[in-house]
């Protein structure tokens, strides 16, 4: 529905909707078969993109008079956007370095199964390289390797001919879901999910020289086994060495993957499934899919923003697969390390969301490879295990902890990123954390087969192990704790484990309650803390509510005092974060500070914060670095700057899918026109309402600045064309029924412009 606004005429209105939605790609919530929101795409230009079988909802290219349409006879907060959510791959660069690195390698041969139980048995420390502290050795010196375990693994696909996965026959098919793509294996996929299916099913071993070898010798000398005076087998396996892989590809080789995309391919997993439970044999077409699958674990090393944890429609996706008896792996993101940074399809109910820890052997190889031997135990002095500073963290917006265990995800030994199928790539994220999660599903699948996928979920969490992790990290940090093969299949034999599925939050609709829920008590006004005897890795958090009309959070660190022993490369510090409000996966997180410090004042919006500061509860984090040596303490210091412009140019109440119009001025000679959109429901709600705002000048195109996920939503021009604007108010994501209460500020040359 359309509104007008008194003194605005049917023209103002046209040119405002026609721009404002022309082709928006969108998911519709819709009873199945949906046949009247179809015609209504359909017969109003749009196309209909996925007709969801398993969920009630479509996905669309859909116009205005489409959208109108559509609201016209859907439920309220039917139609959301269809979000693009990006490719993950390695984690950035931090302090100079990247967390990633690749290496020559030779002499690639592929373990059988009696080569790996005697492995696991006679040299235990080789399972450091990729399945660290994991209790997996007793499984697979048993036997207990995957066989027969088929796992999905949706990603970006698979490149061919690296020995990881090619030699022993680990790859049962794919499918491709990118159009016009080459196809769910080729040379031209991006080699994300060739790593993340090694860290499930690889089985190789590498001949390794040169200051690989000699940092591994160092760190963990029985990792590898000598085989000459230069060279040493280093054995690479997955946490499920031999069960099979079955790619769905929904990510191109570079960019992202609608949301509509991403569901279509959890539900091509979920037929598969049933499709074998009807009785189709598992029989392999010729282009390599299959038209049935007893498929047991599905891995998705992916995500993206949501407005509703636990309740959007991914979420009821993964809620299908625990009733279709498939435990569903997800990684928890690498937008760490403040708290309420998850992502979709993570915050499910029924998901087992896995965070990455960080292990001193990884990173300390990981550094004698980027600047010589001897400096990783430098680089990296305390020794303990760490939740690796980038992985996402709790509470999700509702106040459910999150994730739900951690697994190593720091320094990861596989392939796929590399020309060379010879090359070992060593990489970073939590990416790399769940696979192996999921491939430690598969094995305990296999070794307690009773059991329910609810049950194996459950029993993953229950077992994990906290006191691993020697950082202080607490729930919201590493869940339950460090992922437990063996105690996890002990449990499960005990016949205790529940058969339920994920449980909700508070979900109330203020997150501010909701994160009190989870133990988290906000903050506002003035407010100084100290952090005292932060170990290496550890957090310190302040939630800090952030209301209307702020112009700028000023944050001081003082008070730095290390501990006597110090990081020999460049001390210790603090490592400072202030996330935004917005309570969910944004890329590598929302940052508007991300520093090293030794105490110092500190201003969102920076130059590189492009928008005012989001209203709600933003995430003001200080961390002992990760490099530190020894405890660290601080004091930090919060304070709000409203010294906004005064006023408003209009206020109202809107309902989805309603538009308001307002014309404007802007005199010859303006400088400066800002334009500032703010409403109730922002992200300190749950769910949280999506408007947007666009200014269109009285000639050419339409300004769609604000048209993000900010809120406020925040639009500066400067010397704006003189003339008539027009600026558009649209409520294209609002929840409740009682609608919700925008304001908008148009302000010219530092004055604001008077509409009602």
């Amino acid at each position: 529905m359309r509104r007008f606004v008194p003194g605005l005429g049917v023209g103002v209105l046209v040119i405002a909707a026609a721009s404002a939605a022309s082709a928006e790609p969108v998911i519709i919530k819709c009873t199945r078969p949906c046949t009247a929101v179809i015609q209504a795409v359909e017969q109003n230009g749009g196309v209909v993109t996925h007709r969801y079988k398993y969920v009630n909802a479509i996905a669309a290219e859909i116009t205005t008079s489409a959208l109108s349409a559509v609201r016209g006879i859907a439920e309220l907060g039917a139609v959301r956007k269809d979000h693009l959510i990006q490719l993950p791959n390695e984690v950035a660069a931090q302090r100079g370095a990247p967390q990633w690195a690749q290496v020559d390698a030779t002499s690639a041969s592929a373990l059988g199964e009696a080569q790996i139980r005697a492995l696991a048995s006679q040299s235990p420390d080789a399972y450091t390289v990729n399945n660290s502290a994991m209790n997996l050795t007793a499984l697979h010196a048993g036997g207990t390797l995957g066989q027969g375990m088929r796992v999905a693994v949706i990603d970006s696909g698979l490149r061919p001919n690296f020995p990881h996965i090619t030699l022993d026959g680990s790859i049962l098919g794919g499918e491709d879901f990118v159009p016009d793509a080459p196809g769910f294996i080729d040379a031209a996929n991006n080699g994300h999910g060739t790593f993340v299916a090694g860290m499930i099913s690889s089985n190789v071993t590498f001949g390794i020289a040169g200051t690989l070898r000699a940092s591994i010798a160092t760190h963990c000398p029985s990792c590898a086994t000598p085989v000459s005076p230069t060279v040493s087998a280093l054995p690479v396996m997955g946490s499920a060495p031999l069960s099979g892989i079955y790619a769905l590809k929904v990510f191109p080789a570079t960019g992202g993957a609608p949301e509509s995309r991403i569901i279509a391919a959890m539900e091509r997993v979920l037929e598969l499934r049933d499709n074998f439970d009807s009785g189709m044999p598992e029989t392999k077409n010729a282009d390599g899919s299959y038209s049935a699958l007893n498929i047991k674990v599905c891995n998705m090393s992916l995500g993206g923003v949501t407005l509703y944890a636990g309740r959007d429609l991914e979420s009821e996706v993964a809620e299908a697969f625990l009733a279709r008896d498939i435990v569903l792996v997800i990684s928890a993101g690498n937008a760490g390390p403040s708290g309420a940074t998850g992502g979709a399809p993570g915050t499910a109910f029924d998901a087992l969301t896995v965070g990455a820890t960080s292990s001193a052997v990884h990173e300390r190889i990981l550094r004698d490879l980027q600047y010589g031997l001897g400096v990783g135990s430098l680089y990296r002095p305390f020794g303990g295990v760490q939740t690796a500073y980038f992985s996402s963290r709790g509470p999700t917006a509702d106040g459910r902890i999150d994730p739900d265990v951690v697994a190593n995800g720091f320094a990861s030994f596989g392939q796929g990123f590399g020309t060379a199928p010879g090359g070992l790539d060593i990489a970073s994220g939590t990416s790399f954390a769940s696979p192996s999660v999921a491939g430690v599903a598969a094995v305990v699948r296999q070794a307690v087969p009773a059991a329910t996928a609810r049950q194996v979920r459950n029993a993953l969490m229950l077992s994990a192990n906290r006191s691993l992790i020697g950082d202080g990290s607490g729930a919201n940090d590493r869940g339950w704790g460090h992922i437990d093969a063996g105690k996890a299949v002990s449990l499960l034999q005990t016949g205790l484990v529940p058969d339920i599925g994920g449980l909700p939050g508070l979900g109330s609709p203020s997150v501010q309650l909701n994160v009190l829920f989870a133990g988290i008590v906000a903050s506002h006004g003035n407010v100084t803390r100290s952090a005292t005897n932060l170990k290496p890795g550890q957090r310190f958090e302040i939630f800090y509510v952030v209301p209307k009309d702020t112009s700028a959070v000023t944050v001081t660190v003082s008070n730095v005092v290390p501990g006597a022993a110090q990081n020999a490369l460049f001390g210790d510090d603090i490592l400072l974060t202030v996330h935004s409000a917005k309570t969910s996966a944004i890329g590598e997180g929302d940052y508007g500070v991300f520093a090293f410090t030794k105490g110092g004042t500190f201003t969102v919006p920076n130059k590189d914060f492009k928008s005012l500061p989001d209203t709600g509860l933003m995430r003001v984090t200080l961390s002992g670095d990760w490099t530190n040596a020894s405890p660290i303490s601080a004091t930090v210091s919060i304070s709000a700057d409203k010294t906004h412009t005064p006023g408003k140019s209009a206020q109202h109440r809107i309902q989805e899918g309603e538009t308001y119009v307002y014309e404007f001025v802007v005199a010859p000679g303006t400088k400066r026109l800002d334009a500032e959109l703010d409403w109730d429901e922002d992200w300190g709600s749950y769910p949280t309402n999506d408007l947007d705002l666009f200014l269109i000048p009285p000639a050419g195109a339409p300004n769609f600045a604000g048209a993000t996920l900010n809120a406020p939503e925040r639009t500066g021009l400067d010397n704006p064309t003189p003339g008539k604007w027009v600026a558009v108010v649209d409520g294209f994501t609002v929840s409740s029924r009682r609608g919700d209460k925008f304001g908008l500020r148009l302000v010219l040359d530092g004055k604001v412009v008077k509409l009602e």
